[in-house]
């Protein structure tokens, strides 16, 4: 009799456990659903047209840019200045969206070497192409490229590379962000170099 009392209580916790699963699996599936665009949150702003004032395509930024109702940008344009170092970024409602740096350097450096150091003391996974020349982590990707002739510093020391980094908030997963980021850099990265006299 024990036994069978034991084993109709045994019964009855699978029975919970089950429905619990179903319901977190249906609570997924809503989320999923919302997060696609069927009733969720939208973009209700325009996606800029330009990135800190250089031309790209929105469909190359458009992924970075979440959900919400107003876009604001606040920093330095591209064109308009030639001092070394240089930020830019975009909020969405209030928040950091997506930001890029650049930075002339007076050292010969690469992207992946960057990338190396920052990480240093971390747990996150770097990646870099073979070449070194394009790299990230987490949510930021680095391009790097040759400069001479325009000063790098307040010093005047001549430049001799060209860093851009580039931070988006708005991902879900490291493995899917990166093909999109490259691609950014890849577009990016010489025009940014050449309107920053490199």
């Amino acid at each position: 009799m024990a036994d069978h009392v034991a084993e109709a209580g045994n019964r009855s916790s699978h029975v919970t456990i089950r429905q619990r699963t179903a319901a977190s699996a249906a609570a997924v599936l809503s989320l999923t659903l919302l997060a696609s665009g069927c009733g969720g949150p939208k973009v209700n702003y325009a996606i800029p047209k330009d990135l800190c004032g250089i031309s790209v395509s929105r469909d190359l930024i458009r992924p970075f840019f979440p959900p919400g109702d107003r876009v604001e940008f606040d920093g330095d344009a591209f064109p308009d200045d030639s001092k070394a170092e240089f930020f830019c970024q975009y909020y969405v409602d209030g928040n950091t969206a997506l930001s890029v740096d650049a930075i002339r350097n007076s050292e010969n450096v690469t992207a992946a070497q960057v990338v190396k150091d920052d990480v240093r003391h971390t747990d996150l996974k770097p990646w870099a192409r073979p070449d070194g020349h394009i790299a990230g982590y987490s949510g930021s990707a680095l391009g790097t490229s040759s400069c001479s002739g325009a000063p790098s510093d307040s010093r005047s020391r001549p430049a001799r590379s060209f860093t851009l980094e580039i931070s988006v908030n708005n991902f879900t997963s490291t493995k899917a962000l990166r093909p999109r980021l490259e691609k950014l850099m890849d577009t990016l990265l010489p025009k940014a170099a050449h309107a920053r006299g490199c």
